[in-house]
């Protein structure tokens, strides 16, 4: 750091951190140091149930919902100190904090004091709902303080906690609160698979910003997903069994007696209460609703110590929670801080806010904070008169405010349909209607006899006017985002992001619908330019045309692709969509002829990875049908390799922990058993799933287990965009989930019913069906033609689910295609997939039984020796061993060694024959114990036609570098993807690309005589340096790996003593 002036900043939240980074941009004297009470560097709050998708927070400053790294704060000059500040001694100038997990105290000195502290859930004082001796007055969110099952809703801890209780075995939750906070909440439920409740006091949901009509209509939307929403509720108590929350007492509305709502999960998300204890405690002006104190200049009531965000109370009369207020509070205060005292003064900001809730629009916009604070949508303002319209085709409701002439916009509630949020929201700032009338703009259509005008937007079809707003989170207009474009080169959604901050709010700015593309796509084509849509800097192709580019020209190979329609030599992007495009169109054996290098390393070891750098090995046993000789042969072979066993969550049969050397042997075993390669691996089918059907059950319609084994062995090894799964049930009961399935049958007295376009996961969606009562050749022929068409047209990693939403004209237009042929392709669907057929092979098995083939499994280079390579050790646990469920922390900072430093007692190591090694890929050579990674780029000059590295990847320590993919960018960085978490790195100088902080040593190569040779240390000094390095980053972490793991066995309370449960059958 550097600087007279120390700014000290408590609280490291999305406001702490905006003020942070415009502070720093301004370069001036100052020393910034920022306290933060989580265990990682701000993150993005607004999105918080994204993180349900991401589950990334053992990421910690390099999540999804990250802003700065910790080493981007370090560069910025930043000093970020874990700790929660415990009190401010405003005579010193100092803040006393405690060290995150530790009763440590320390200071930080400052000259200004920036409270960022945000606000925290408040939980009302419903008798069971915290536990009184357990409060901690210096945390009001200690989870401490609440019975067991009862969560708030407002960080990573949070969600975690509520994550861990759902796997424990959770089936229904309650969400106490209905406003914009209890619906993320509840949002964040429903993705848990819940059974979900909503409890609102008020008559209807969101009762601040919605009328009745509005919050009914949006309780319609909602109870649409099976979410029960209980408005007009009134909670009397929290049901305890012990300290433990089962469920809640309630009076419905209109009941005269309470009953209960058992639930195994409670969360309290009714609203929030500004942090000001640290406030209070040192005896800052306090605001009357709660709050710091502040003037127009964010100051409290000591000339040292400033307020923004949601802690801070405006004149001492209102807190704001939203979030682009205290961004613009924050800019208010650094232009202050910079320019002097006053310069600038805030005053208000808009409360406009349109959010998707449970995947709901809703907006509210309005002149000023007169249309929320006097409710003027509720109708009884007579100098505010309104227009309202309800949607019945599509559930929409609009009702939009006017001043009592008609001439003036002064606000509006949008639910359901908020497209014209932006230019609705710029319209009730202006003082006329922009030429339009009222009764258009309610009804969203021109009236009779309304003049045309000149476009609004200077005719680009955007709809917007330069100073209409497009990122209301943090006030970016239409006329900053064409600045950023046309000024800055700013041409894609990522560069715009980083100029002007649109789309780091909510995100809904920029999502594909969103205004920034709008305004981006218009102005590039005003520039003469048109929007990137290749699939990387290589191909200037979407899939879909690359797809149909290989099929054409009839390319087998990627240096193919690449010398005919694209450009350099290719990237960790690329390579994996050609040779998938490959695999689908041709499906030869993706590890001849060079293709083994353009594979993820799924593909190219025809294994999953797991996080140890193992394999799982995972047999076809289509249909689920098998024999007990297979049975016992499958038991026999993880025995004897020493694997542990699972059925799958796909209910397949799973041996993991292989080494990779170790793969072809088992495979050789399995197949001489009668098994065949799964294709767990692969964007491939994965499994039919089926129930017994008419073999065995006395409901059976058809034989469901004939028929998932007939379309198993025809769809075995077909290549796809993302992975393809499918069930066949034998009735109408629907035992094998048919509709949550790629493509599903279900038996039926005639036939079958095909659904097509479900799935499960992180996203569920149920099938669509695309025909009914269909025999056995038709359903084939059928799923020939619509899996042909997915793999042609899909992009890539997209499931069929959202590849249907996108498909236009839906599931209407997908049944033209595939059952009336309206394309004139069926023909040509049908023979692709007959080629695919015709051309299968087990890949196991041509591997089992080709020695060239072998040789790619081999652990090292130089030698046929063998050695352990997890990072992480073995425990007993349910009668079979596995690895300890802990990760090792990342190894970050410098690089231990580099090529550019060698040492006197450096050594050339053999490191295997040139003709051993892969074109543009790598091997691991063994060094003692030490693993270095060589990589071997034949068409480059001599500086960079040989490159190591170590073998150990930062990133968890997995010992995988040399099972990465290789990329070389356009500007000529040779990058390699790690192949476990896709950690970018830059081979020349082992930089890290994605992650700065995470740096591998590099060692000069050289060949000689058809031999690779390595300079390296002697082997127990690599060896001794790499094991203290990890040592060292376990100590920085205070990381010390649990003795049984993390998650111990559960102990199940049993009956004894002949005791038996008394139950009232």
């Amino acid at each position: 750091m550097t600087g007279s002036k120390r700014v000290v900043v408590v609280g490291h939240g999305p406001i702490g951190q905006s003020f942070i980074e415009k502070l720093t941009e301004q370069k001036a004297d100052f020393k910034i140091s920022v306290l933060c009470e989580e265990p990682r560097p701000a993150y993005n709050r607004v999105m918080l149930t994204q993180y349900f998708q991401d589950r990334d927070g053992d990421k910690n400053d390099q999540m999804k919902l990250s802003y700065w790294s910790e080493a981007q704060l370090k560069e910025a000059q930043v000093e970020l100190v874990y700790g929660r500040a415990v009190e401010i001694d405003r005579a010193a100038k100092e803040v006393v904090y405690k060290l995150n997990g530790t009763a440590t105290s320390a200071r930080l000195s400052y000259d200004f004091l920036v409270l960022a502290t945000g606000s925290y859930c408040f939980v009302p004082p419903t008798p069971g709902m915290t536990i009184p001796a357990k409060k901690n007055p210096e945390w009001p969110d200690d989870p401490a303080s609440r019975p067991e099952g009862v969560f708030v809703y407002r960080t990573i801890e949070d969600l975690e906690m509520l994550i861990a209780a759902a796997g424990k075995g959770a089936k229904s939750a309650a969400v106490i609160g209905g406003g914009l906070l209890g619906l993320e909440a509840a949002k964040a439920v429903y993705d848990l698979k819940l059974e979900s409740h909503v409890l609102e006091m008020a008559p209807y949901l969101m009762p601040t910003q919605l009328n009745e009509a509005a919050g009914s209509c949006l309780t319609k939307k909602i109870e649409a997903l099976d979410i029960k929403v209980h408005a007009g509720v009134k909670i009397n108590e929290v049901l305890l069994e012990g300290e433990r929350a089962v469920g809640l007492k309630v009076v419905e509305k209109g009941a005269a007696e309470a009953t209960d709502l058992k639930v195994d999960l409670i969360v309290v998300s009714c609203g929030v209460r500004p942090r000001d204890e640290l406030a209070k405690a040192c005896a800052l002006e306090m605001g009357s609703r709660g709050g710091v104190k502040v003037d127009s200049g964010l100051q409290t009531s000591d000339p040292a110590i400033f307020a923004i965000g949601e802690v801070a109370s405006i004149g001492g009369n209102f807190c704001y929670g939203l979030w682009a207020p205290g961004v613009e509070q924050a800019d208010t205060l650094v232009k202050n801080l910079v320019d002097g005292a006053k310069r600038v003064e805030y005053f208000k900001s808009d409360l406009s806010t349109k959010l998707k809730l449970m995947g709901v629009d809703v907006a509210s916009f309005g002149r000023d904070e007169s249309f929320w604070f006097k409710r003027q949508f509720d109708g009884k303002d007579l100098s505010v008169r309104s227009l309202e319209s309800f949607n019945e085709l599509d559930g929409s409701y609009r009702k939009l405010c006017f001043s009592a002439d008609g001439t003036q916009l002064i606000g509006g509630l949008l639910v359901g349909d908020a497209k014209d949020y932006s230019k609705l929201l710029q319209l009730s700032k202006k003082d006329d209607l922009g030429g339009k009338t009222a009764e258009s703009l309610a009804f969203g259509k021109p009236a009779p006899g309304e003049a045309a005008g000149a476009a609004a937007d200077g005719g680009d079809g955007t709809g917007l006017a330069d100073d209409d707003i497009v990122c209301s989170c943090l006030n970016v207009s239409k006329a900053d985002v064409k600045k950023a474009i046309v000024e800055k080169d700013a041409v894609t959604i990522p560069l715009l992001k980083k100029c002007t901050k649109a789309g780091t709010g909510c995100g809904g700015c920029c999502t594909p619908v969103g205004e920034v593309p709008r305004v981006l796509a218009a102005t590039l084509k005003a520039m003469g330019k048109t929007l990137a849509t290749g699939i990387c800097p290589h191909f200037a192709f979407s899939r879909r045309e690359l797809f149909d580019i290989i099929k054409v020209k009839n390319i087998k190979s990627f240096p193919e692709a690449l010398e005919t329609v694209g450009k350099g030599e290719g990237c960790e992007l690329c390579k994996p969509i050609v040779a998938s495009i490959l695999a689908g169109l041709w499906n030869d054996h993706v590890l001849k002829e060079g293709r083994d290098q353009i594979q993820d390393t799924n593909d190219r070891f025809l294994a999953n990875i797991q996080k140890t750098g193992t394999y799982s090995v995972i047999p076809r046993t289509a249909g689920g049908d098998i024999s007990p000789q297979e049975l016992i042969a499958f038991g026999e072979c993880a025995k004897k390799h020493g694997l542990w066993t699972k059925i799958t969550g796909a209910q397949r049969l799973g041996m993991f922990g292989a080494a990779g050397h170790q793969l072809p042997a088992i495979w050789k075993e399995l197949v001489e058993a009668g098994f065949e390669s799964g294709h767990a691996y692969g964007k491939a089918l994965r499994t039919v799933k089926s129930c017994v059907g008419s073999t065995w059950c006395r409901y059976g319609q058809q034989d469901s287990v004939s028929m998932a084994v007939a379309l198993e062995d025809r769809y075995k090894g077909v290549r796809a965009p993302h992975k393809i799964k499918m069930a066949v049930s034998g009735c109408l009961r629907e035992c094998a989930e048919a509709q949550g399935k790629d493509l599903g049958l279900i038996a039926t007295s005639a036939g079958y019913n095909m659904y097509v376009c479900g799935n499960g996961g992180a996203r569920p969606k149920h099938a669509t069906l695309l025909a009914s009562d269909i025999d056995e050749e038709t359903a084939l022929k059928y799923s020939d033609r619509f899996l042909m068409f997915y793999v042609s047209t899909a992009k890539h990693l997209q499931r069929t689910a959202p590849w249907l939403e996108e498909l236009p004209g839906g599931i209407a237009y997908l049944k033209q295609v595939v059952i009336e042929d309206k394309l004139g392709i069926c023909d040509e669907l049908e023979a692709l997939m007959a080629h695919n057929v015709a051309n299968y092979k087990c890949e196991w098995r041509e591997v089992a039984y080709d020695e060239e083939l072998q040789k790619k499994f081999r652990q090292f280079a130089n030698t046929e020796e063998t050695q352990k390579s997890e990072q992480i050790e073995y425990i007993d646990m349910r009668k079979q061993r596995h690895p300890n469920t802990y990760d090792p922390p990342d190894i970050t900072g410098p690089a231990l060694f580099t090529k550019e430093n060698i040492g006197l007692d450096w050594e050339w190591v053999f490191a295997g024959h040139v003709s051993d090694y892969p074109k543009n890929g790598g091997l691991a050579v063994k060094h003692g114990t030490a693993e270095i990674a060589v990589f071997h780029l034949p068409s480059h000059d001599e500086s960079t036609r040989w490159l190591a590295t170590q073998n150990i990847c930062p990133h968890k320590q997995a010992r995988v570098i040399s099972r990465g993919l290789v990329g070389v960018k356009p500007d000529g960085q040779i990058t390699l993807a790690d192949p476990i978490y896709k950690t970018i790195y830059d081979l020349q100088t082992g930089n890290g690309v994605s992650h700065p902080q995470l740096n591998l040593s590099t060692f000069p190569v050289k060949e000689s005589s058809g031999k690779v040779l390595v300079q390296l240390p002697p082997a127990t000094e690599l060896a001794a340096a790499f094991e203290l390095q990890a040592a060292e980053a376990a100590a920085k972490a205070s990381f010390k790996p649990p003795p049984r793991g993390s998650h111990p066995d559960i102990k199940i309370l049993r009956y004894s003593d002949g005791a038996k449960p008394n139950i009232d059958w």
